[in-house]
């Protein structure tokens, strides 16, 4: 999937930036975080390899420096909720059982909420995932997470 920065398109690109360790200090956050709501989350495995590159897409040039401090933020934030949708659709909840919501028990769906939460950024993540991703992983955030699906 890697191409050269002129010929590539942004989701290329954001896969170079995250095997280069760009995202590594988000996904660092994002793991640690996670701790506090759900059992400690896959943050290695192949689904997090797919879908942190897109994630890391949608995050503007801008914010790329001081994005960990925003996704703590958000964190702090929306603690209580997070704890809700976690107990009630993460890992080892009745809901989890259906097979669905696969990407509430991996970090980077705090990632994916983040970027959920500002109308913006919503859109955005929406065009940049749809094509490359399954949109069930994505629809799956958002019901519990209280907005309308964006694929």
């Amino acid at each position: 999937m890697s191409t050269d920065a002129y010929t590539g398109g942004p989701v290329d690109r954001a896969v170079d930036d995250v095997e280069e360790g760009a995202a590594d200090a988000v996904l660092a956050v994002a793991v640690r975080s996670y701790a506090a709501f759900a059992v400690p989350g896959r943050s290695g495995d192949s689904m997090t390899e797919e879908v942190l590159p897109v994630l890391w897409s949608v995050i503007t040039e801008e914010e790329r420096e001081t994005y960990s401090e925003q996704l703590e933020e958000f964190v702090s934030r929306y603690r209580e909720r997070l704890v809700r949708l976690y107990a009630e659709y993460g890992p080892g909840s009745a809901a989890a059982g259906y097979g669905r919501r696969e990407l509430l028990a991996r970090p980077v769906s705090l990632i994916a909420l983040e970027r959920l939460s500002g109308v913006r950024s919503r859109f955005a993540l929406s065009a940049r995932w749809n094509g490359e991703l399954p949109d069930r992983w994505l629809n799956d955030l958002c019901g519990p997470w209280g907005v309308a699906e964006v694929l």
